[in-house]
């Protein structure tokens, strides 16, 4: 019923992504944003015991280990937010139950061609008012240091708040992904090589400006960042990427298959 159609794959294979709007309703968005701060609450209160993991800095981001989910926090001191959790489902139910929802799944069975998935990573990114850009990037980068099938992985980003060029919403570069993994910045510290040199790059970048509740849907190619939030309110995203079946998730001993429904 949910599956891809076939111009959402020809967009897919051409430009390296397609959006699906409003694929979650008003009310569930209440809960999701709801299990989104439960998790946020959860790792500030965390964060702030005595007993806590030192934060770990590397250039200008700062990193920490807190139940079970590697953070960053935000860029600004004065700031007290995590810009991303890795991985947040086994902090919320409600975040837990989404990866098995077949509406944000079954596009990614058409795109990989199979009947069975797991979880490669499940995470929260969130900009409060003020929060940093994020630098044009690449996922298949990173994700090659430890993904087990790196070909199969597809990534999800669901807005839980409308994405707008004010709030800080993904830009990508149509097409970029047929270019394969691209050279990395030099002279931009040890974070560099992860940044993509974008003027190595023909196209044009575009904003993906779309309601609450929508899902983009993008190649691990795909060269995406983001920019400041300009706005008033939290730009919050929840990003499942899934894998082949069988395959553990990224950076941990455990497998979690996603109940095919």
């Amino acid at each position: 019923m949910y599956e891809a159609t076939q111009a959402e794959l020809s967009q897919y294979e051409e430009l390296g992504f397609f959006v699906r709007e409003q694929v979650f309703s008003g009310e569930e968005l209440i809960e999701l944003r709801a299990g989104a701060e439960n998790v946020h609450r959860q790792i500030l209160e965390a964060a702030d015991r005595p007993d806590a993991n030192p934060v770990d800095q590397v250039d200008n981001q700062k990193y920490q280990s807190v139940l079970s989910s590697t953070i960053k926090w935000e860029w600004r001191d004065d700031l007290r937010a995590v810009r991303s959790m890795e991985p947040t489902g086994h902090l919320d139910a409600r975040l837990d139950a989404m990866i098995d929802d077949p509406r944000l799944y079954a596009p990614v069975l058409s795109i990989d061609r199979c009947d069975r998935l797991s979880v490669f990573s499940d995470k929260l990114n969130v900009k409060r008012p003020g929060g940093a850009p994020f630098p044009w990037h690449q996922e298949g980068l990173y994700l090659e240091h430890g993904a087990e099938d790196l070909q199969s992985i597809v990534s999800t980003l669901t807005y839980l708040d409308e994405g707008t060029k004010e709030n800080g919403c993904l830009w990508v570069i149509p097409g970029s992904h047929k270019q394969g993994n691209l050279q990395g910045l030099r002279d931009r510290g040890v974070l560099g090589a992860l940044y993509t040199d974008v003027d190595l790059i023909d196209g044009e970048a575009i904003p993906t400006e779309v309601p609450a509740g929508s899902v983009l849907y993008f190649h691990r190619d795909l060269v995406h960042g983001s920019q400041r939030n300009r706005s008033q309110t939290s730009r919050r995203v929840f990003v499942v990427a899934y894998q082949s079946s069988g395959l553990h998730r990224w950076r941990s001993n455990q497998k979690r298959e996603v109940r095919i429904r």
